[in-house]
C-alpha cells in the first residue's frame, strides 16, 4: 500500500464514486433524487470530467497493492471553492438529467454549508474503504492535508461534517478540530439530512 497520498486518475472513477458516495450518502441521495446504482454512475461520470469538485484532478488517493483506491480527499485553499462551483455548474450539463431538479436541490443543499473564509484551507471530503477502516488511514490523509495547508501558508483547516456521523463529527474532535457553526434546514430534516457542523482546526 502507498504511504502517502498520490494522484487520482480517471479510471479510478468506478471506486471513487461508491467512496464519494459514501462519504455523506444522504446528501447525494437528495441531491441526485436517483436510485443509488444511478447515482454512482453519474459521481462516476463527474470523475471523468477534466473540472469541478468531483473531478479526478481535484482528488488525492490511497492505494492497495493492487493499485486501487482505497481513500481518496479533496481539499484546496478556500479561494478555489469559487472556480470550482462554476465548473460544477458547466460539468454538470454533461449529465443527462433534469438540471432543474438538481439546481432546486442543490440551493437547498447551500444552505448547510456557511462560507468558508479565503484566508482559510478547505478539506471538503475524506472518505475511506469500509473494509480499510480502523487502520488509521484517515489520520494519515488528515496530517497530509495540515501538511499541505501550512506548507501554502494558511492558518485554519475547515470541514463540514454531518452531524449524524457521531464517528467523523468524534474523528475531527479527536485531532483538534472545534464546532464553529450548526446550520440545519427545516426542510431536508425529512430526508434524513441533519444539521451539518462547521467544524476548524488552528494550524
Amino acid at each position: 500500500m502507498v504511504e502517502n497520498l498520490g494522484l487520482a486518475v480517471p479510471g479510478d472513477a468506478k471506486r471513487a464514486a461508491e467512496l464519494i458516495y459514501q462519504s455523506d450518502a444522504p446528501f447525494y441521495d437528495y441531491w441526485f433524487a436517483l436510485p443509488r446504482e444511478l447515482t454512482l454512475i453519474n459521481l462516476a461520470r463527474l470523475w471523468h470530467e477534466p473540472n469541478g469538485s468531483y473531478s479526478y484532478r481535484n482528488a488525492q488517493v490511497l492505494r492497495n497493492a493492487q493499485e486501487e483506491i482505497i481513500a481518496l480527499v479533496f481539499h484546496y485553499p478556500a479561494g478555489y471553492g469559487a472556480q470550482l462551483q462554476i465548473d460544477d455548474s458547466i460539468e454538470l450539463h454533461t449529465l443527462a438529467l433534469d438540471l432543474d431538479i438538481l439546481r432546486t436541490r442543490q440551493r437547498d443543499l447551500d444552505f448547510l454549508f456557511p462560507h468558508v473564509p479565503n484566508d482559510a484551507w478547505y478539506l471538503r471530503t475524506i472518505a475511506v474503504h469500509e473494509e480499510h477502516r480502523s487502520q488509521g488511514l484517515g489520520a494519515r490523509m488528515l496530517s497530509q492535508v495540515i501538511f499541505a495547508a501550512r506548507q501554502a501558508g494558511f492558518d485554519q483547516l475547515h470541514v463540514d461534517v454531518d452531524s449524524g456521523n457521531p464517528g467523523a463529527v468524534q474523528f475531527y474532535r479527536r485531532h483538534g478540530f472545534e464546532v464553529l457553526v450548526e446550520s440545519k434546514v427545516r426542510t431536508l430534516t425529512q430526508f434524513s439530512l441533519p444539521a451539518s457542523l462547521r467544524m476548524v482546526k488552528s494550524l
